[in-house]
């Protein structure tokens, strides 16, 4: 599904979604396909599901959106870590 077609059939509520397709452009993440898991009513449900998930699966590229928004903008993040 494409961002346009996700917030016409899910209109104002909280989206899990996952990118099945998607590229890097200029520091932001441009996701081309995306499949919908769940839908819910508030950011706290949604966050839970998605940590859930995201533990469980953690090689999946995992989103919480809000159909309000009318373009999905996803700012890429450098996680730098240190090993002791």
């Amino acid at each position: 599904m494409k961002w346009k077609d996700i917030i016409d059939k899910y209109p104002d509520c909280w989206i899990l979604l996952e990118a099945i397709e998607a590229h890097s452009d200029h520091g932001k993440r441009v996701v081309d396909k995306i499949a919908v898991l769940d839908k819910f009513n508030n950011s706290e449900e949604a966050m839970k599901a998605y940590r859930e998930l995201h533990k469980k699966y953690p090689e999946r590229e995992l989103y919480v959106a809000h159909t309000k928004n009318k373009d999905l903008e996803i700012d890429e993040r450098k996680w730098l870590s240190v090993r002791i």
